[in-house]
């Protein structure tokens, strides 16, 4: 079967040396998520880009986070074709400063290099590709860059949801840690609150008349630990504790906050069942406990349309002399929310890199860049042609 990836990596490579100067620019600009003068400016610089290129771009403005933006460009063919990325980081500010753009010996660092400004950088350049050796057999190559993924895409998601029926297959540019690798499948994820009440007492005259809150907490918390062991598959992970502050007093109110993931929605409600158990007892009499659920994403699970995608994927990959291996992931990105509404998608399409969320590790093989875009430009065009 013919494929295409081969004959768009030159091209991609002449790229080089522009897509790394740009990527300097968007990587020296504090972008973490809500930190909305960096998100106006870099979002300002992809508008300039892909406006250059001949795309049509809108910005949609959102109250807490700045604007998202999105890029079309219709084609003369049927197939439509959604690029996805997100330009907010994890860093506070001040990120950009304390760790700057800087190369050695071929691997890029700096804050959201690999998450995923590099990322964001190769939907356009596959795009260039695509656009500047005449190929125009797509129905509409469509670009979305948002502002808030870092914490869920509260802002963005119905943004994503709105495009989505106009939208035959996405791809979403978050990274891989190894050329060979794309996503097929993530976990989907609930949040928890957990507080206990107890009852409050003088802690020196007369503790034993109080009921700490934080010590059945204690019992609650190795009991959640345990479910690790008992539900394979499903990780329960308990974060951001907080009580009664008074030091002289038993403490009467204590809380957790706990994520819970899962590849499944059966083993995501199994699990709310599990808490609701533990919840529902106790090991100091005189406490009581609530939970109160915030349903997340759902899980993104490999369906037919999703494993054909990754066997076109495979196929330009061998073009490549890469063999393409679909692995389910933990984390979750906006690939959830687009399976959710019935978009074939796939994710990890973007550069090789590691040292996500920490500062002084993040980085990017730059050897990567021409390399996997000419995988996402060639499976665009071979999907466009089946």
């Amino acid at each position: 079967m013919q494929t295409y990836a081969q004959d768009y990596l030159p091209t991609l490579q002449t790229y080089q040396e522009e897509w790394l100067q740009r990527l300097e620019l968007l990587v020296n600009i504090d972008s973490g998520t809500g930190q909305t003068v960096g998100i106006q400016q870099i979002m300002g610089y992809l508008q300039r880009w892909l406006e250059e290129l001949g795309l049509a771009v809108t910005l949609h403005e959102t109250e807490l986070f700045g604007p998202n933006l999105v890029a079309r460009k219709q084609g003369k063919g049927s197939l439509r074709v959604l690029l996805v990325g997100h330009v907010d980081t994890v860093y506070g500010r001040g990120a950009a400063t304390t760790r700057p753009w800087c190369v050695e010996e071929g691997i890029a660092y700096g804050p959201g290099v690999i998450d995923m400004k590099s990322g964001v950088l190769m939907a356009i350049y596959a795009a260039r590709a695509l656009l500047e050796t005449g190929f125009e057999d797509f129905g509409e190559i469509c670009l979305v860059f948002n502002n808030d993924e870092e914490v869920g895409s509260p802002g963005s998601v119905p943004l994503l949801r709105e495009i989505a029926p106009e939208i035959d297959v996405a791809f979403v540019l978050e990274p891989s840690r190894n050329a060979a690798f794309i996503t097929s499948a993530r976990k989907g994820a609930d949040k928890y609150m957990l507080t206990v009440r107890g009852v409050p007492a003088h802690a020196g005259v007369e503790p034993h008349r109080g009921r700490s809150a934080v010590v059945e907490l204690a019992h609650k918390l190795i009991a959640i630990h345990h479910l690790n062991t008992l539900y394979p598959g499903v990780t329960f992970n308990v974060t951001r504790l907080s009580s009664s502050d008074l030091l002289n007093v038993v403490p009467d109110m204590a809380r957790c906050h706990i994520a819970v993931r899962a590849h499944k929605q059966e083993q995501l409600e199994m699990a709310a069942r599990a808490l609701e158990v533990i919840v529902a007892g106790s090991s100091i009499p005189g406490t009581h406990t609530t939970l109160e659920r915030t349903r997340g994403r759902i899980p993104y699970q490999a369906t037919p349309a999703i494993t054909r995608l990754v066997d076109v994927a495979a196929l330009e990959g061998q073009a490549l002399g890469i063999a393409i291996v679909a692995e389910s992931k933990g984390g979750l990105s906006d690939a959830n929310a687009l399976v959710e509404v019935g978009v074939p998608t796939l994710d990890s399409l973007g550069p090789i890199g590691g040292g996500m969320h920490d500062l002084k590790r993040e980085y990017l093989r730059i050897d990567s860049l021409p390399l996997r875009g000419a995988l996402l430009a060639g499976l665009i065009h071979h999907l466009c042609l089946a």
